[in-house]
């Protein structure tokens, strides 16, 4: 099958300016052949404009609450992409959709391995880390997100591997991006990882890597700061974490973190700011007794009739 056309890469400088294409009416966009063949038909073509035109007139990209599965997910994320392009709203190498707000939650952005084998091909590792790519690019890329959100997606974090492909695309949002440099550079002020399934040595290796590339903006004083939820992870000692940090545990030195539970005259001085809460240990809930009716009592023998 056809497949959409692929998202732009990060600084491609090949990227044709579509700031000349003429503009599609809706109608239009619905039999564009690309988005049918992404969609596979009409009701899903509709559902990804529908997002796509809430995106535009409120800022936010919402799939969030519509119980998209993974693959449903990849297709209207693909399509979202084209109706872009077919508005001549994408590519260009310095625009991005006017999307300020990204919202996933609950998108089984990465799934677990089925229990039948005889499905195993389809989950190896690089094709599990297919969408979690597909959904960090596209707000990378397509987007001038401030706010991410990624609540309650799958999504595992439990090293700092260098190979592990779901761990580095999920640093990449908390990092640099977009295809400016210096004061134009873009970054993220807050994302939301809360419910997935991140442990300590991840989570420290996160907040690492957003702190490092803030305190490196040209604004010394006052350089970019983030606000990341890790709530209801599997992080098991927030106070550990901070000490490392702090305490120059670090590859680079001191990070200058802070918790939101700690004061504010602390939280003040932090370029990362953390949520831990409670950890969630996600292991399997024992099963409720069966609550059963009371027996009914036998009702009393009949009397003989005289």
């Amino acid at each position: 099958a056809r497949r959409g056309p692929a998202m732009p890469a990060d600084g491609d400088a090949g990227a044709k300016d579509g700031a000349g294409a003429e503009k599609m009416t809706d109608a239009e966009m619905l039999q564009d052949k690309s988005v049918l063949t992404t969609c596979g038909g009409d009701a899903l073509a509709r559902e990804a404009l529908e997002v796509f035109n809430s995106a535009l007139s409120s800022g936010k990209l919402d799939c969030s609450r519509k119980n998209f599965g993974e693959d449903t997910f990849v297709k209207v994320l693909k399509s979202v992409g084209i109706y872009g392009k077919l508005k001549g709203l994408l590519p260009t190498r310095s625009s991005v959709l006017p999307i300020k707000e990204v919202d996933f939650s609950g998108v089984p952005i990465f799934n677990e391995v089925p229990m039948d084998p005889t499905l195993s091909a389809r989950w190896d590792v690089k094709r599990r880390a297919q969408t979690v790519q597909l959904a960090v690019q596209f707000v990378r890329v397509s987007t001038g997100a401030k706010k991410v959100i990624m609540e309650d997606c799958g999504l595992q974090g439990s090293t700092h591997d260098r190979s592990d492909l779901i761990e580095q695309e999920v640093i990449r949002l908390v990092k640099k991006f977009g295809f400016g440099s210096g004061k134009d550079a873009r970054y993220t002020s807050e994302v939301s990882f809360a419910k997935n399934k991140f442990e300590d040595t991840f989570a420290k290796k996160l907040v690492e890597a957003a702190y490092w590339e803030r305190v490196n903006h040209p604004d010394k004083e006052n350089p970019p700061r983030l606000v990341l939820d890790l709530r209801g992870n599997k992080i098991r000692s927030p106070s550990r974490i901070l000490s490392e940090l702090r305490d120059e545990h670090s590859a680079g030195g001191p990070v200058s973190v802070a918790s939101m539970d700690e004061p504010e005259e602390i939280r003040a001085k932090a370029t990362v700011l953390v949520y831990f809460g409670e950890p969630c240990d996600r292991s399997p809930s024992p099963a409720r007794p069966v609550q059963r009716p009371p027996p009914v009592a036998a009702p009393p023998p009949r009397r003989a009739s005289p």
